[in-house]
């Protein structure tokens, strides 16, 4: 997420084209706080571009090795997210 802050920062004086971001994220950790501060990091950036806003966010914690989401529920939230953008 730095990257793409420290890249998209000189966009901040030009008509830019995006509208909406949205989060998505996994951590080994599951605890509800876990995504608070990344979350709250991107959520300053965005609100210094008046022409872009949050548009949603999914955060699955629990994760720490490759098909330990499978089946989880969100899946289907983050497909639902996706579909409607």
């Amino acid at each position: 997420m730095k990257v793409l802050i420290d890249r998209m920062n000189s966009m901040f004086p030009k008509d830019y084209k995006f509208r909406e971001v949205y989060f998505l994220a996994t951590a080994a950790d599951d605890g509800s706080y876990t995504p608070e501060r990344a979350l709250a990091g991107l959520t300053g950036w965005v609100d210094c571009f008046e022409k872009a806003k949050l548009a949603g966010s999914l955060f699955c914690g629990g994760v720490t090795a490759g098909g330990d989401i499978n089946g989880s529920s969100k899946l289907q939230e983050a497909y639902n997210l996706g579909f409607n953008v």
